[in-house]
């Protein structure tokens, strides 16, 4: 863990960031939202050799949105799944997905501050991308409990199947967390991020903005070891 790099801000993860979109079923061309099939969030984590691929719900970063962990692999792995697809259906016959395009790519760390936990990237926008995604931000993220009881629920309620249909989701969502994990909820409905919960595919998320500006010196990369150590090759 690294030290606090603004007042009250503890880094506790960085890496590398991609803003994703996929165009719908059939739509090669998208001209707004309702060609888009899911906005993706995939990160990579400094010194990790996993990714882990973070769908959106309703497709845009608001205010406050809804997400879950889809894919947690390796990063070709991660990669192949975006990638252009063909399936079959029983009433169509074959369908075409096409494959997931980059609209923004840059830098995010997730920061400890306070009682909360905070998401903040900032990124490039690529040019040429079809639709609109803030170039920055800063959330405070939270992860759901996923047992029903906590919600006065006999049983989860079933995916969305209009934001998420079957043949794209990865994952049953919810999905039960190990018990060590989960007791951390102690019976409530949320708790704050910790990176390792992004570990666990089928973990739901809560994102508010904070419409705070992002802080720089959290995502600056740390500087090499000194004397080479640790370098390739070394």
């Amino acid at each position: 863990m690294e030290p606090a790099v603004e007042p009250g801000h503890e880094i506790i993860e960085r890496g590398e960031i991609d803003i994703l979109y996929r165009p719908r079923v059939e739509h090669e061309t998208v001209d707004s939202l309702r060609d888009v099939q899911r906005l993706l969030l995939l990160l990579c984590p400094d010194g990790r050799d996993e990714s882990r691929l973070i769908a959106v719900g309703r497709k845009q970063l608001q205010a406050r949105f809804w997400g879950f962990v889809d894919l947690v692999d390796d990063p070709q792995y991660v990669d192949a799944t975006l990638d252009a697809y063909t399936y079959l259906t029983k009433t169509r016959g074959a369908r075409h997905l096409p494959a997931a395009r980059v609209a923004a790519s840059g830098a995010y760390a997730i920061t400890r501050h306070g009682p909360h936990t905070h998401l903040m990237f900032t990124t490039r926008l690529r040019e040429g991308r079809e639709i609109d995604v803030a170039s920055e931000g800063n959330f405070i993220v939270s992860v759901a409990n996923p047992d029903p009881t906590a919600w006065g629920l006999a049983e989860p309620p079933p995916l969305q199947d209009e934001l998420f249909p079957e043949y794209e989701v990865h994952v049953v969502v919810p999905t039960p967390f190990p018990a060590a994990i989960q007791q951390r909820f102690r019976g409530r409905r949320y708790i704050d991020l910790e990176p390792e919960l992004l570990d666990y595919p089928g973990a739901e998320l809560i994102f508010i903005d904070t419409k705070e500006p992002v802080v720089a010196v959290a995502l600056t990369p740390s500087p090499p070891p000194r004397g080479g150590e640790g370098a390739a090759g070394g």
